[in-house]
């Protein structure tokens, strides 16, 4: 799904309405505009959200993942969006380089979503410098779903109602345990992950009322989740430690942090530090 009607959701998040009013203020300008933030925030979402508000007629999608059947020459004008940038070859970068020094009035106006720090990426050599200046003039964050917690209610809301929609079902709602399950998960996956336990969820649910055992959640943990061995370095005992008592108490990060006697800060700052690694 993975689609948001962002004039009618009342957005309350206050880095989200900046990123969308900042979006809104230059949608029909030209300028370069690089949507940055975690895998699954929406990032897409909102680069099409902008483009609909634009006076480009034509859009056209390059996925950077992707990008072998791309013909970069048929590009005349209009919009790219281009999806991961920072995933793009120095192929892609090659050819994304020559449409925007292009003068002949087929430039086209560039739109990317990034889940990686580009200035990074050009200070390790991984992105072009000059590239970096023309493609992404303007950097709108993405906040993650975690951190919306004035949002979710409100998301969650829209997900469901599309979702009973695309299944022939209406009138469903979530009973108070189902619901307190979902507030207390952190989300990893974010808005994607969100929609797919809802859409599971529908379709799981026996009547109108989604109760709380049709809320499940994938695991999000990979090999650290092995049992603990002989020869292993301390901080990867401590990482197995934290994840598997954050799978033990669904998430709930002030239950974990008491289990395992640390502050909220400090399991906070360990799970960023886990994220970063792609483990959390």
């Amino acid at each position: 799904m993975s689609y948001f009607d962002f004039d009618a959701l009342n957005i309350e998040d206050r880095k989200m309405n900046e990123a969308k009013q900042l979006g809104l203020q230059l949608a029909a300008t030209q300028a370069s505009l690089l949507v940055l933030g975690e895998a699954g925030v929406g990032k897409t979402s909102l680069a099409r959200y902008i483009y609909s508000k634009s006076r480009s007629g034509k859009l056209q999608v390059l996925e950077c993942k992707n990008a072998g059947g791309f013909n970069f020459d048929k590009v005349d004008g209009g919009t790219l969006l281009i999806e991961d940038l920072d995933c793009a070859s120095s192929h892609v970068q090659a050819e994304l380089m020559k449409l925007a020094e292009r003068t002949d009035g087929t430039k086209p106006r560039f739109i990317s979503t990034s889940r990686r720090d580009l200035r990074a990426m050009v200070k390790q050599e991984q992105f072009r410098q000059d590239l970096f200046y023309k493609i992404a003039v303007i950097h709108l964050e993405v906040p993650r779903l975690e951190d919306r917690t004035n949002d979710f209610n409100t998301i969650a809301s829209f997900i469901l109602e599309v979702t009973q929609i695309m299944h022939g079902r209406s009138g469903m709602h979530f009973s108070t345990d189902a619901y307190a399950r979902l507030t207390s998960w952190n989300w990893p996956g974010n808005i994607r992950e969100l929609e797919n336990v809802i859409e599971r969820a529908v379709v799981l649910a026996k009547t109108q009322t989604i109760e709380v055992g049709s809320i499940q959640f994938e695991s999000v943990q990979d090999d650290t989740a092995a049992d603990f061995a002989p020869g292993m370095s301390l901080s990867a005992v401590e990482k197995r430690l934290i994840l598997q008592t954050l799978e033990l108490t669904a998430q709930n990060r002030t239950r974990a942090a008491q289990m395992l006697g640390i502050s909220i800060r400090t399991l906070r700052n360990k799970l960023n530090e886990y994220r970063e690694e792609g483990v959390a």
